[in-house]
């Protein structure tokens, strides 16, 4: 990727805008997508290419591109100029190329939004079923980098936010989907398989994920201040450096996960199970951890500070002289294990 490439994305998306128009009723889209893409390409600029900046990247290009297929009827690359070649050298070649049957699932969605007002409170039962049924079918298909543009998709339409149009995700295989760096702020995705998914600084804001299937997913560096994910299966999952601040996890399987500097203050854990799990340095000031399983949990160096532990269990829990318990709290009374480093 160079610098050459860079202004082409630049001028593409200011192409873009000035075509659809200030009056266009999709504009709005188009806006997001230009501060998505320009903040994008300077932070590339000032600190280097990075995987995370990169599929980043992928993401906010593929999402010009359907706009631009859909009120254009050209792809974004065309509009910024780039030749076919120079496309197929990037890795983003058209997904009609890849998958014919995604293709006409996009145009089917299309139609159903145009026509059958399916974002709306008026449409029918009927058209959200469908909507819904074709939705789990094609994702069964797809690998994850698809998976992870059909949630896009979605989202970028309002099919999955707060409103009458939500369309829940509830069973819908997303096993491995790359979602890194996406934004999915307030987004429906409970009960969903995310099984293995690829979440690392992904934009969680409020995002409902109760009873989500998330085992072995990495969601390093995610935001999921106030998420709501409580009875979510997260055993083995990776949430170094996650922001969970005020998020709801009660319930939730957390065995085995490692939670190494995240910050979870003011979250709730009740009755959650930290079974194994690696909690170092974590930050878990006024978090609720009534009667959780915290048993053989690792917690060198965590703020415990003014946490509720009341009926939590911490035998053969790791701690040392750097953790710090709420007032009061008696490690040893609680089976706790004190290590030297």
């Amino acid at each position: 990727m160079t610098d050459e490439t860079f202004r082409h994305y630049r001028a593409g998306i200011r192409r873009l805008t000035n075509l659809l128009g200030k009056d266009h009723p999709r504009l709005g889209e188009a806006l997001i997508l230009q501060h998505r893409l320009l903040e994008n390409l300077a932070d590339t600029e000032e600190h280097g290419s990075k995987a995370e900046l990169e599929m980043g990247r992928a993401h906010i290009l593929e999402s010009c591109n359907r706009l631009c297929h859909a009120l254009l009827d050209e792809s974004f690359y065309a509009l910024c100029g780039l030749p076919a070649t120079t496309r197929q050298e990037m890795g983003v070649a058209s997904e009609s190329e890849a998958r014919p049957a995604l293709d006409a699932y996009y145009e089917a969605m299309n139609t159903l939004l145009q026509d059958e007002s399916l974002r709306a409170p008026i449409a029918s039962t009927k058209v959200r079923r469908g909507a819904r049924k074709g939705t789990l079918s094609i994702l069964k298909t797809l690998d994850g980098v698809q998976k992870g543009h059909v949630v896009q998709f979605l989202y970028e339409a309002g099919l999955i936010t707060e409103g009458p149009g939500v369309l829940f995700l509830s069973g819908a295989d997303l096993t491995g989907a790359h979602l890194q760096g996406t934004f999915l702020i307030e987004a429906h995705l409970a009960g969903a398989d995310l099984r293995g998914a690829h979440l690392d600084a992904a934009h969680l804001e409020w995002v409902r994920l109760g009873e989500a299937r998330m085992a072995g997913a990495s969601l390093q560096h995610a935001f999921l201040v106030a998420a709501h994910l409580a009875r979510a299966q997260l055993q083995d999952a990776h949430l170094e450096h996650a922001r969970l601040l005020g998020a709801n996890l009660s319930g939730a399987n957390l065995s085995g996960t490692r939670m190494d500097h995240a910050q979870m203050q003011w979250a709730s854990f009740v009755t959650a199970n930290f079974q194994g799990a690696s909690l170092v340095n974590a930050q878990l000031m006024g978090a609720d951890l009534v009667s959780a399983n915290l048993a053989d949990v690792d917690v060198s160096g965590a703020n415990l500070e003014a946490a509720l532990l009341r009926g939590a269990r911490l035998r053969g829990a790791k701690y040392n002289a750097q953790t710090r318990w709420p007032s009061g709290f008696d490690p040893i009374g609680a089976k706790a294990i004190k290590i030297d480093a």
